[in-house]
């Protein structure tokens, strides 16, 4: 599998109107076999900047993306419906940063996911900034010793993954049944503790992190039903 990631700059309070037309991309580009959305997420603004939106979107590897790039750029291939939803979304949106990512071995992908019946009302994303030569085995690291942890608790790993076309970065996506469960991780005096550990594990290995905590949109296949 590969991966788009995209963390989107919302325009005033068009973060919902966004969300709504990332849906409805979505349901066009999975029917078309352009790629499937693995989540739609906003920004909790009291965990990182805002307002923003991440979106994740899935593709089977690195020819079904060059398929996507000649429906973009290719004159003869082009999408006739990428150039009007990309200029209507323009009015909620005014920029971004994209990363393509390699998932981990062990990184679940969204069929594995669905088979669980996952469904989440938030999600911790961490972007890692790690020495160059340690990223591989920081992330052995977080499918041998902090996926058992997290799961453990009921936090479910929904992605570990690599950038490609950086060498110093690892990014994660944690799915937590509500919030709190994931401020649990937090407040809890023995599940903190185990966390210091493996964060003395890994310490070594990093430069940096950044971690945000994400709400799901409607058109997520996690979204959990109305009133739950």
């Amino acid at each position: 599998m590969l991966y788009l990631h995209e963390i989107i700059e919302i325009v005033g309070d068009g973060q919902r109107a966004y969300l709504d037309s990332i849906g409805e991309r979505a349901a066009y580009s999975e029917r078309q076999g352009i790629s499937r959305l693995m989540g739609s997420w906003q920004v909790v603004g009291s965990t990182s900047r805002w307002p923003r939106v991440v979106n994740l979107w899935e593709m089977e590897d690195w020819l079904h993306w060059a398929e996507s790039l000649e429906r973009q750029f290719l004159p003869g291939k082009q999408d006739p419906q990428l150039r009007p939803w990309w200029s209507n979304a323009l009015q909620w949106r005014s920029g971004g940063v994209d990363r393509l990512l390699e998932p981990s071995a062990y990184s679940p992908n969204r069929e594995q996911l669905q088979r669980q019946g996952l469904t989440a009302w938030v999600c911790e994303h961490t972007i890692v900034r790690v020495h160059p030569e340690q990223r591989a085995v920081y992330l052995e690291a977080v499918g041998q010793m902090l996926r058992p942890l997290m799961e453990e608790w009921g936090v479910l790993l929904m992605g570990a993954y690599a950038m490609p076309m950086r060498s110093d970065e690892a990014l994660m996506i944690w799915a937590a049944r509500d919030f709190r469960q994931l401020c649990g991780l937090y407040a809890d005096a023995s599940r903190r503790a185990a966390l210091e550990k493996w964060k003395a594990h890994v310490s070594p290995m990093e430069r940096g992190f950044e971690t945000m905590w994400l709400v799901p949109s409607r058109h997520c296949f996690f979204y959990p039903a109305s009133g739950a």
